[in-house]
C-alpha cells in the first residue's frame, strides 16, 4: 500500500511560511484533497476552512469574514498581505450562478484587494482574495488529474451524477492519499480545457489550476519525488 506524502516526512511550516487560506463548500472532498499538501514544504502553510452554516457562496463569504476579517475574528493568525498570503474560495457552479450568488462573491474579493492597496502603501498590489470556481463541481478538477480532454456528455448521462461519473472514470476512484501528487498534470489539463461562455465558466471548466499553480510553486520538488516512487 502506498503511503500518503506526509508519511515520508511531514514538514512543519517555518515562521515566514507562505499561507494559503482555502474557504470551501465541501466538508469532506475538498479538505481531504488539500490535506495532502499540508507538510509538503516548510515554506507553505495551507489552512482549510470548511463551511459551518450552509455552503452557498454568500454564506462562505460571511464565514471568511467571521474567521479572518471581523474585529473578533476566530483565527488569530490572519493573512499577512505584506508577505503575499492569499485567500481562496473554492466553489461549485451548481445553481449558485442562476441564483446570482457568485457575482457578489467575486465583487467582494475585488473590494478586499482594493482595500489592501488603499491601506498598505508598502504592499505591491496583488490578488490576495480569489475565487476558484468549478463547473459543474470540484470533481472536474479531480478528473483532470487523469484526463487531458473534457469528458464526453454521453458518458456522463449514463451515470447517476457527475461525481459518480468521475469515480467510475478513475480506476478504483480518486485516492486522496496518492492521486493529488499528479496535480501538475491536472493544472495543465484544466488550463488547456478552460473556457468562458458569455462571461461565465463553460461546462467542464475549472479555475482550480490557478490555486493549484500557487501550491505547486512550493511543493513541486516533493511531488516529483513522490511521483518517482509511484512509478
Amino acid at each position: 500500500m502506498i503511503r500518503r506524502i506526509k508519511d515520508y516526512g511531514k514538514k512543519a511550516p517555518c515562521r515566514d511560511a507562505h499561507k494559503v487560506y482555502i474557504v470551501c463548500e465541501g466538508a469532506g472532498t475538498e479538505p481531504d484533497y488539500f490535506a495532502f499538501f499540508e507538510g509538503c514544504s516548510s515554506n507553505l502553510q495551507i489552512i482549510t476552512i470548511p463551511p459551518s452554516d450552509g455552503t452557498d457562496p454568500l454564506k462562505l463569504m460571511e464565514r471568511a469574514k467571521d474567521m479572518l476579517l471581523r474585529e473578533n475574528h476566530t483565527y488569530t493568525d490572519t493573512p499577512d498581505y505584506q508577505h503575499g498570503d492569499t485567500i481562496w474560495f473554492v466553489i461549485d457552479t451548481d445553481t449558485w450562478e442562476k441564483e446570482g450568488k457568485i457575482t457578489p462573491l467575486r465583487t467582494f474579493c475585488k473590494q478586499q484587494n482594493k482595500n489592501i492597496s488603499d491601506k498598505y502603501d508598502e504592499v505591491k498590489p496583488y490578488r490576495a482574495w480569489n475565487v476558484a470556481q468549478s463547473n459543474p463541481c470540484f470533481e472536474i478538477w479531480l478528473y483532470y488529474h487523469f484526463y487531458d480532454n473534457k469528458p464526453c456528455a454521453d458518458e456522463i448521462d449514463k451515470s447517476k451524477s457527475f461525481k459518480d461519473f468521475v469515480n467510475q472514470s478513475i480506476n478504483g476512484g480518486f485516492n486522496f492519499s496518492v492521486h493529488p501528487a499528479y496535480m501538475e498534470s491536472a493544472i495543465a489539463n484544466a488550463k488547456n480545457n478552460f473556457a468562458l461562455k458569455e462571461g461565465t465558466l463553460d461546462s467542464y471548466s475549472t479555475e482550480m489550476f490557478l490555486l493549484g499553480s500557487e501550491i505547486l510553486k512550493f511543493t513541486k520538488r516533493e511531488l516529483d519525488k513522490l511521483k518517482n516512487k509511484l512509478g
